[in-house]
């Protein structure tokens, strides 16, 4: 038997993953994953929390299967549409027609979407109950967290909190419990959260206050192991690495790419001049970068400046790779400039500056650039650059 009881008829009805490695196309992982799905079921009525990735439907069904009948449950309940967990939601229907939909309201375009076909759809908002017969749902929407029609659903009866990708590790688990995993949970809840959840801090900031008040003694989310144990801690975790990392700081983040030094001489003259008018810098070298020290000092910074010269009409793959950790982090608010050293017609410090536009910060509108070797009266110039670009950023802000 696959099902695996979790409480008195709740069940896990979830797939395991073991051999992925690359998730979403872009996640490095090493312990493989799980779509994890579960049934409940009441005096009434039976609900399924999610379905699974389209090419596990056939296993997932099985695994319903071996406890109720496809047909005869009443709800589908979707926490959120991204494929691995809607994959199997027209299979599901075609084998149940008479099954009823919940989603939060802001799902309900997606599972539209998703089906292409007519479906009994309901959407729900904030503290909305289902009572299924002495198992009732407590609806939580978490929008952005990390999808917008994201919810999570408190079973109050059982003391279960179903938090959707919210909590979550991509770990094809020996045993369900974390608590009995021979795997580092922490460390594969903390790689989660860098890699999906980080660039949400601010939505996340704003949902978990939702779970306040909730006796939450077990956490089952939608990828990995569930939690049965220190859910508090668990929850604190994410209050932690949500913190807004940047509020009330000065630092201004200078990251570089450097051939033959002079652009690296650009980036330690802003650096030097910043600091003069009061700000405090970071001056990092995207030849040797860190990708998780990069982000901690992105969100700890008021402002991000990117110093690149110009290679075959585009900046160089270092400067790219440090702008794509943009997207991973939360950057709302903050400002940027571009600077550079280049030969011809010094067109990656403008593609630069146009990709940071492009992704909402508030780009100085005077982009610095040095011919080849810069010149005195260059560096004259930029110290002049610097009073105006620290005016930008705002000293004693």
């Amino acid at each position: 038997m696959n099902s695996i009881k979790l409480a008195d008829n709740v069940y896990w009805v979830g797939v395991k993953d073991p051999q992925l490695r690359i998730f979403d196309i872009a996640m490095e992982i090493e312990q493989g994953t799980t779509y994890n799905a579960y049934w409940i079921k009441g005096a009434r009525q039976a609900a399924l929390i999610d379905s699974s990735k389209a090419a596990f439907t056939d296993e997932y069904l099985a695994n319903i299967a071996e406890i109720m009948p496809v047909d005869q449950i009443d709800y589908l309940i979707v926490n959120h549409t991204e494929p691995d967990h809607s994959g199997s939601m027209a299979a599901l229907l075609k084998a149940n027609p008479k099954l009823k939909i919940i989603c939060a309201a802001a799902a309900l375009p997606f599972v539209k979407n998703v089906l292409n076909a007519d479906a009994d759809l309901t959407g729900v908002k904030d503290d909305h109950v289902i009572d299924l017969g002495g198992k009732k749902l407590l609806f939580k929407a978490m929008p952005y967290m990390h999808w917008p029609d994201t919810m999570m659903e408190y079973l109050q009866e059982d003391r279960i909190l179903f938090s959707c990708d919210g909590f979550a590790a991509h770990i094809a688990f020996d045993s369900i419990y974390a608590d009995e995993s021979k795997v580092d949970i922490d460390h594969e809840l903390s790689y989660y959260y860098d890699s999906i959840m980080r660039p949400f801090g601010m939505y996340i900031r704003r949902n978990l206050p939702k779970l306040d008040g909730l006796d939450i003694g077990m956490i089952a989310p939608s990828h990995g192991p569930v939690f049965r144990k220190d859910t508090a801690g668990l929850i604190d975790k994410y209050k932690l690495w949500s913190a807004d990392k940047s509020e009330g700081l000065k630092q201004v983040a200078v990251f570089y790419a450097s051939s033959y030094g002079n652009t690296k001489r650009l980036a330690e003259s802003i650096t030097a001049n910043l600091g003069k008018q009061g700000l405090t810098t970071k001056l990092v070298d995207v030849a040797d970068l860190n990708e998780a020290d990069a982000r901690d000092i992105i969100e700890q910074s008021r402002a991000i400046l990117f110093g690149t010269p110009t290679f075959n009409g585009d900046a160089v793959r270092p400067t790219w790779d440090a702008i794509n950790l943009l997207s991973t982090v939360t950057i709302t608010g903050k400002k940027a400039a571009v600077f550079g050293s280049y030969g011809w017609g010094g067109e990656g410090i403008k593609l630069v500056a146009e990709r940071l536009t492009g992704l909402r910060l508030k780009v100085f509108e005077e982009n610095f650039r040095a011919r080849l070797i810069p010149s005195d009266d260059e560096m004259i110039e930029l110290n002049s650059y610097c009073e105006r670009l620290a005016e930008f950023i705002g000293v004693g802000k």
